[in-house]
């Protein structure tokens, strides 16, 4: 959930959809997290469980593409039409960036004298750093960041804004933890907009981040890397992604926004997992993979060999 405050008269306001109100929402979220008093983006048809879901929850505003049918049937839920419902949420979260509404993640900067920190790094605004922390030359971190006992920030690493990493976990050198991420809508005129980016992003503890490697923030939840995951370098992993315990990435891994790759999961050099795809607890990906579907638990994915790749497209004969 990314926490702002925000009355329905600035919803409104912001998405162009005049009318009355006085709900105050606490801030935006996915569906599927149930929170009440939350805003909410509807892009597509609704399944049941959703609209049962949804008429379940106290105080929320959710936004619906236009000739929904929903106005009035999701309960104590404020509907609000609009003819693009990805493009509101982008000038919602673009109003939050403006008026600096986001909830902060450090309020008060807190550096342990037991940390190492180069005197050739920046460090900025509130930022938590803990004892026994490690942090190379010409690296780069903050604001709002926490860095937990015992990790280390090799030569040149990036840490951006809103980032959180556990205990004993280690960057590479020159890696980008927390960049925006890659996701644009049009405008009015049918020129591509960027999409701001706030969710963040969670790294657990006992993580090994490779050089060269890109960690994208989420847009309205963090982007997760949970506790032991082992990541090569010059891996990509775009935005709101999920890597769950004990995974672990080869070079050249390319992961696509809003994917989930379970648990001590292995994907192998060069593989590829489209966005918003999952791949199973304990499964392999072979190197040179590309993921187009959800694999399994403990499935198996491996490129075709080469001679048969070498007959793909040719017509058999008898």
């Amino acid at each position: 959930m990314l926490r702002a405050t925000l009355n329905e008269q600035e919803v409104r306001r912001v998405i162009g959809v005049p009318g009355e109100g006085d709900l105050t929402v606490a801030g935006l979220a996915t569906l599927d997290e149930r929170e009440d008093r939350c805003l909410y983006f509807i892009n597509h048809a609704v399944a049941d469980a959703v609209r049962a879901s949804l008429i379940a929850r106290t105080g929320c505003i959710v936004i619906v593409r236009r000739n929904s049918g929903l106005v009035g049937r999701l309960g104590a839920c404020r509907v609000l039409e609009v003819p693009r419902p990805r493009a509101a949420i982008a000038k919602i979260l673009d109003f939050i960036k403006s008026e600096s509404r986001q909830e902060p993640w450090v309020r008060a900067g807190k550096i342990s004298q037991q940390a190492a920190i180069s005197p050739l790094s920046v460090i900025e605004g509130n930022v938590e750093i803990a004892e026994g922390v490690v942090i190379e030359p010409f690296c780069t971190v903050g604001p709002e960041v926490k860095i937990g006992r015992g990790s280390v920030l090799r030569s040149g690493a990036r840490v951006c804004a809103r980032v959180s990493i556990g205990e004993e976990t280690i960057i590479g050198a020159n890696a980008v933890i927390g960049c925006e991420g890659f996701g644009f809508v049009r405008d009015d005129a049918g020129n591509k907009t960027r999409i701001p980016h706030l969710g963040g992003v969670i790294i657990g503890s006992h993580v090994e981040i490779g050089p060269l490697t890109m960690v994208q923030c989420g847009t309205i939840s963090p982007t997760m890397i949970e506790d032991y995951v082992k990541i090569d370098g010059s891996v990509g992993i775009g935005h709101n992604a999920c890597i769950a315990r004990g995974s672990s990435m080869i070079c050249g891994v390319m992961i696509g926004g809003s994917a989930n790759i379970g648990a001590d999961s292995w994907l192998g050099l060069n593989s590829s997992i489209r966005d918003g795809r999952r791949v199973g607890s304990h499964a392999l990906v072979g190197m040179g993979t590309s993921i187009q579907d959800d694999l399994a638990d403990d499935a198996v994915a491996r490129s075709p060999r080469p001679e048969v790749r070498k007959n793909l497209g040719r017509k058999l004969t008898p």
